[in-house]
């Protein structure tokens, strides 16, 4: 497992203590052996750290919400499950090739931006987080934001613990500031945080 398995603890502990609704709605993972059906069926390889992402929990519930914010984790951090994934990643990468099969959606921010892993093992940014927003970035080629799963999950527990992330009405709020010097000084690789 590269995903440390304290680290996804302190990020349930933060998300329980914080964003409890949200925590709630966390669905449970899925069996590797599921994962390598999905993977198969798609054509995908995927990194441990995928395997590792939805065998710990599986996307969320979005039952009975009343707004897409109240599923955001982190800003374009509502988690898809594996279906979900698949079914942005033949829509986008395959069918409508909108960025290259060797990246794969993760989550999303519950319209366009999709926070991506680049699954490319010759590519220098194997196993980085890119987000992928046409209209945030001027172009449909994602850039790096988070140096890898790890980086973006520190990142998540760092920014509601310094405060940079908090609800209010069940609602993510964000310091914008605080939040780009936080994920900017764990994320020194990425080039989203030099260009925003």
């Amino acid at each position: 497992m590269i995903l440390d398995t304290n680290l996804l603890k302190t990020l349930e502990e933060v998300l329980e203590e914080i964003h409890p609704s949200l925590f709630k709605r966390l669905t449970i993972g899925i069996a590797k052996e599921e994962i390598d059906k999905i993977a198969s069926a798609n054509r995908v390889d995927f990194c441990e750290e995928v395997y590792d992402l939805f065998t710990w929990k599986n996307g969320v519930s979005h039952m009975g919400i009343s707004s897409v914010e109240q599923l955001l984790i982190f800003p374009d951090g509502i988690p898809f499950s594996i279906m979900e994934a698949v079914g942005v990643y033949n829509s986008h990468a395959i069918t409508k090739q909108l960025f290259e099969p060797d990246y794969f959606p993760l989550f999303s921010d519950g319209n366009e931006n999709i926070l991506l892993i680049n699954l490319d093992e010759d590519n220098a940014a194997y196993k980085t987080i890119c987000l992928y927003s046409p209209s945030l970035l001027g172009t449909g080629t994602p850039i790096p934001i988070y140096d890898s799963l790890v980086n973006l999950i520190t990142t998540v527990i760092a920014c509601y613990q310094k405060k940079a992330f908090w609800l209010v009405n069940d609602c993510l709020e964000v310091d914008s500031d605080a939040h780009y010097s936080i994920a900017s000084n764990l994320n020194p690789n990425s080039q989203y945080w030099q260009y925003m």
